[in-house]
This record gives C-alpha cells, structure tokens and sequence, in this order.
C-alpha cells in the first residue's frame, strides 16, 4: 500500500531508541567518575601550590602563615582561591563530598605531646576537609 513511502518504521525507531538508551547508561556514571577524578586533581594540585606557598612563606618570615590570605605575596588570587564542590575521588578508592563554600585551611601535621605541644618533626601543611594532598586522587 505505502510502497513508495520514505522514512523509518516503528520498529526501526524503536531499536535506534533502544541502542542510545544502553549507550547512556553505560557513559553516563563513567562521567561521574571523571569529574570527580578532575575535582580531586584540581584540589591536589592546589594544596600542594600551598604547601610550596607556606614553605617560601615561612623562609622569608621565620613563621608560620595562619590562614590562606596571609600567602598573597606567594599566590594570585589567594583570596578567590577554593575547591571546587562535589564528589572527590580519595586514594582510598572512597568519594568524598566538597560542600560549596568549602575553604582550604593551614594546619600543623605532625604528632603532638601530652600537653599538646607541637614536635619538631611535623610541618605546616595545607588541607581540604582535613585531608593533604597526597589524600586526593586515584
């Protein structure tokens, strides 16, 4: 009847619909995966700016800095400077949440003594929800 009739049938429709579906359920978590891969890359590539920061810092002062913004001679952008928010993936094999508004934080790594003082063989360290740098990534 429709012999000469140009276009697709249903079930050609049907089968093209079906193959797209199976091809975005397989790339879509991949996608996740890679962004929270790029996330973790780009806060471990920032705590360890801060930590080169905090050791030129305290070359040229004797001290230790007590937040971010006191590394604006060492830094561009010191004040604007934050992680990006979402999933992380951690050296664990866990993902870790950055919540917007996070802020990196300057801490003391290393143990301390009874009376909470600080031993000698610790350093200042930059940090992201408690973790350095070699925490991020895979």
């Amino acid at each position: 009847m429709f012999k000469d009739a140009k276009g697709f049938s249903l079930l050609e429709l049907l089968v093209v619909c079906s193959i797209v579906a199976i091809l975005a359920g397989v790339a879509v978590p991949k996608i996740g995966q890679v962004m929270a891969n790029a996330r973790s890359a780009r806060i471990e590539a920032d705590l360890t700016t801060l930590d080169t920061a905090i050791v030129m810092y305290q070359n040229d002062t004797g001290k230790n800095p007590a937040q971010v913004s006191d590394l604006k001679g060492y830094l561009n952008d010191a004040d604007k400077l934050e992680p990006p928010a979402g999933s992380c993936a951690m050296r664990d094999g866990k993902l870790e949440e950055i919540p917007a508004g996070t802020a990196y934080t300057l801490d003391y790594d290393g143990e301390k003594d009874a009376q909470g003082n600080k031993d000698t063989a610790g350093e200042w360290r930059a940090f992201c929800k408690g973790h350095k740098a070699g925490d991020f990534g895979r």
